[in-house]
């Protein structure tokens, strides 16, 4: 995987492990068939950290881009 999906995909570990109250080991692929059960607030507020992390990036690569 190149670093950008690696940084991607860690990122989204971090949001479902603080979102969801989960520890990292339910997200690893060896396990696929874990289930958690979690409330629709939790998916809310989750979402949202996605939201401002994807505004965050594009925010930074906008001003990169602005350098050159």
């Amino acid at each position: 995987m190149t670093a950008l999906i690696d940084e991607r995909l860690i990122s989204l570990n971090e949001i479902a492990t603080d979102c969801f109250l989960i520890e990292p080991f339910a997200l690893d692929s060896k396990w696929p068939d874990v289930r958690i059960a979690v409330k629709p607030a939790d998916i809310v507020r989750a979402l949202e950290s996605a939201y401002d992390l994807g505004l965050i990036a594009g925010y930074q690569l906008t001003l990169a881009g602005m350098s050159r």
